[in-house]
């Protein structure tokens, strides 16, 4: 870095500070490096992990509206140093928010054809409150009148529920329940990094080809469950890079051999698993490797769904164990929505439920520029 830059980079801060500006409220008049005035409607609520810090943002860009995403760097440089320009990511951000301009150019290009405006944040005044205040959404108003999330969101978990159920109805269809639920449960297990290659292992080691071997195998069922797995898992990629212990693939395979013996004992068909009651989750699926949160997210994502498109109960039942799960604690991603859903000391999410309805909340409303258009703020 040369010393011009340098010097732009050192007086723009960190790019933490730049992010955490924006969410604060920038001080106005904002104008962008095209010479717009631009209005903040919405900021966007944090991206977390990968993908542009913030999502769903409403602006308003000299009488032009645009919805989309708020990509965050130090430098207008760090937009093509972080390989921003060519990943599909990054084809929704409308706004490109630097610290300071290295480049002097007013749009920022992206590999799809749009050029993406730029704000250098403005310098920041220590001695005065933020301009405009900090922003307030409207479910947020609408909570702190009274109106209570609850239902809304129980309404929104069952319709994810839904969702999930019409994912898995082919298969339960073509392969029965029990093949099914031990795809989804290995999909869950794998995590965020392994998902689809976990998922993948469901199909390279049918369950009915699994139980086979494990009732020849005179050894350690869950032993041997984890050891075929692992075998399958040889052949695949595998992301280990970056996670925590027991997330590892190996410990995940594991639990999975764990989790597989329990539910199918010695001389199981390939079924759903008998005598498996919904009203004992998720205790049931507790296991070594598999703690309280992992197994709320196996029921959540596997048991539940499943058990609704093969009809193990009737529905009402299984909604009923459903809305009573515990949550498995909240996610990063709806930590904002926590905090302007919350009242006094009254959690927005409770239950597993009330969570899966704030994350498609999220997904439908809160990333896609929707703010004030979801059943919270009418």
């Amino acid at each position: 870095m040369d010393a011009s830059r340098a010097a732009r980079s050192a007086a723009a801060g960190t790019e933490a500070e730049v992010a955490a500006r924006w969410a604060r409220g920038l001080e106005g008049p904002l104008r962008l490096a095209d010479g717009r005035r631009l209005q903040v409607i919405f900021p966007g609520v944090p991206g977390g992990g990968s993908g542009p810090d913030f999502r769903g943002a409403i602006l308003d860009a000299g009488g032009d509206l645009l919805r989309g995403d708020v990509e965050v760097h130090l430098l207008a440089s760090g937009w093509r140093a972080h390989g921003h320009q060519n990943d599909p990511a990054y084809g929704e951000v409308v706004l490109h928010l630097v610290g300071a301009d290295d480049l002097g150019q007013s749009v920022t290009p992206h590999a799809s054809g749009r050029l993406i405006p730029v704000l250098v944040a403005p310098r920041e005044n220590a001695d005065a409150p933020p301009f405009p205040p900090p922003f307030t959404p409207p479910c947020a108003l609408a909570t702190a009148q009274g109106r209570l999330p609850g239902p809304a969101l129980e309404r929104l978990g069952l319709r994810r529920l839904r969702m999930k159920a019409a994912r898995c109805a082919p298969v339960v269809a073509a392969h029965g329940p029990g093949q099914a639920l031990y795809g989804l449960l290995l999909e869950t297990l794998g995590g965020p990094a392994n998902r689809d290659t976990f998922a993948s292992l469901a199909r390279l080691a049918p369950l009915a080809v699994l139980l086979e071997a494990l009732d020849a195998n005179s050894a350690s069922r869950a032993f041997a469950a984890s050891a075929h797995l692992k075998g399958f898992a040889a052949g695949v990629a595998l992301r280990r890079a970056g996670l925590r212990p027991m997330a590892a693939p190996g410990r995940r395979l594991e639990a999975a051999g764990e989790l597989i013996a329990r539910l199918w004992p010695a001389g199981s068909a390939p079924d759903w698993p008998a005598a498996f009651a919904l009203e004992a989750l998720p205790a049931s699926l507790q296991t070594a490797g598999v703690g309280r949160s992992l197994a709320i997210e196996c029921a959540v994502n596997a048991v539940f769904p499943v058990a609704l498109a093969a009809a193990i109960a009737p529905e009402q039942d299984i909604e009923q164990h459903y809305l009573a799960l515990p949550s498995p604690g909240t996610y990063g991603r709806l930590k904002p929505l926590e905090r302007w859903l919350g009242q006094e000391n009254l959690k927005p999410f409770p239950g597993a439920a009330r969570l899966q309805g704030g994350l498609l909340l999220h997904a439908d409303y809160c990333t896609r520029g929707q703010c004030g258009r979801c059943p919270l703020s009418e």
